[in-house]
């Protein structure tokens, strides 16, 4: 929450970040780890490695903190309408369905594109604590990303960042992402792992 003080996540409360981050934690296919300075966590870093289309992070991260961001909104429904989320309802009504409904099975056609694809993993987040940023956290993270990756035997690596977060994307550059898509409002970067 120090590291997204504006975030979307954390207006929702300390429950849902509590959650999300405790998603990842709950399948084989997540990594989150840490790094501590002087018994501080100074940044972290969550990944995920996806089985297919429509096992993304953001439908397992919403699901698994599905009741946990109803009750903030709830508290706050002022949040409904927040810049942040509003591109985002038809993918919130969809996984609102799966929730209720179940999850539907992808088409065979999908699932035949996917694995046609190299094995990547996922950078969902990654967070450095103010007082840390422009020290050697983020270097560790980005290292302990990479090396984690490689113990699975996954050597390419994708993130998807906010095109306006020239600081982020300038980090991410030094530490060889390139971009490779461009959408809208974010950019998707790649990285060779090995």
């Amino acid at each position: 929450m120090h590291c997204f003080p504006d975030s979307f996540a954390t207006k929702l409360g300390k429950a849902y970040v509590r959650k999300t981050l405790q998603w990842f934690l709950s399948t084989d296919k997540g990594l989150l780890f840490h790094v501590e300075v002087e018994n501080q966590i100074a940044g972290y870093c969550g990944s995920y490695v996806s089985s297919g289309l429509g096992d993304g992070s953001s439908s397992g991260m919403l699901q698994y903190a599905f009741k946990e961001a109803i009750i903030g909104i709830i508290k706050k429904p002022w949040l409904l309408f927040n810049k942040e989320i509003i591109d985002f309802y038809p993918f919130i009504l969809k996984n609102i369905r799966r929730k209720i409904f179940g999850a539907k099975k992808n088409s065979r056609l999908e699932n035949d594109r996917y694995k046609t694809r190299n094995k990547e993993i996922g950078l969902v987040v990654i967070g450095i604590e103010p007082a840390f940023r422009g020290t050697d956290v983020f270097p560790v993270l980005m290292k302990n990303f990479q090396e984690e990756a490689i113990k699975i035997n996954i050597f390419i690596g994708k993130l998807s960042v906010k095109k306006e977060n020239d600081r982020a994307i300038s980090a991410y550059k030094k530490f060889g992402w390139f971009i490779v898509e461009e959408h809208a409002k974010t950019f998707v970067m790649e990285k060779k792992l090995n």
